[in-house]
């Protein structure tokens, strides 16, 4: 039963308000990032489960970002600095998950109070440890010690820690344009099955989130989009091939043959 608490706690801190217009980006562990149609509205949602088991970021909305592309945006993630902070606190979070999901009531019953006390203080020193490496990346950052002190705050409390890789990937992309961290994170044929809808709809005159487009080359875009190899029929709005058919069941606009241009 304490085990089952602890957990819900521990998923329950990973609800957030997603603005209208955000772009959600999730992977497991270390895997693949994925990404999400733009949020159609504001609302609480639960983005990841128990990160950094399963990561999300959310990029919402802005009036202006910062100008920088796929590519310098790549260099900075990989570069040292930043991904051995990435990589670190996200292995000091499953630890410290597994400690305070686990380890606590484990050491209760086996131990009783003095081995409940022990993990205690490993969640608590592990808690200290993500806190001082999350100022350290946040003042990297550029931010005053000060701000990146009050803002690594919150990841002092054992139920918001192992969400610091997160937190930290999500401030160095917040003002970035979503199209661009999108390019950066996502593997290409990923990439280009979330831009589609997008691409299609500005060039078509649907109504479309224009901020979404900042920071694309849309002509680039549109001739590595325009067409579709193989057999049969496809949809240019969303890339889904038919065998046979006139319409898209889901975008409801006409197919085009298999290495037709688009429009």
């Amino acid at each position: 039963m304490t085990i089952v608490f602890l957990a819900l706690l521990t998923l329950i801190e990973g609800v957030r308000r997603v603005p209208r217009g955000s772009v959600v980006l999730h992977r497991v562990l270390f895997g693949p990032w994925a990404v999400e149609p733009p949020e159609p509205g504001e609302r609480l949602r639960l983005p990841a489960w128990w990160s950094p088991l399963m990561s999300a970021i959310v990029l919402a909305p802005r009036t202006q970002y910062e100008r920088t592309d796929a590519a310098a945006l790549r260099a900075q993630l990989e570069g040292r600095a930043l991904y051995t902070a990435l990589f670190d606190l996200r292995l000091l979070g499953v630890v410290e998950l597994f400690v305070l999901v686990l380890g606590l009531p484990f050491a209760l019953q086996r131990f009783g109070a003095l081995g409940f006390f022990a993990a205690l203080g490993a969640v608590l020193l592990l808690c200290m440890t993500i806190f001082i490496a999350l100022a350290l990346s946040t003042h990297a950052l550029g931010k005053p010690w000060r701000a990146a002190l009050r803002w690594s705050l919150p990841y002092l409390s054992p139920f918001a820690a192992p969400r610091s890789a997160e937190a930290l990937l999500e401030e160095t992309l917040r003002d970035v344009a979503p199209s661009v961290a999108s390019s950066a994170l996502l593997p290409g044929d990923a990439f280009l099955r979330w831009v589609r809808p997008i691409v299609y709809d500005a060039t078509n005159g649907r109504e479309v989130d224009r901020r979404l487009l900042e920071g694309l080359n849309l002509q680039t875009l549109r001739a590595s989009l325009a067409s579709h190899n193989g057999k049969g029929m496809w949809c240019p709005r969303c890339g889904a091939t038919f065998v046979q058919g006139e319409s898209c069941s889901e975008c409801d606009i006409p197919l085009v043959l298999a290495g037709t241009p688009s429009a």
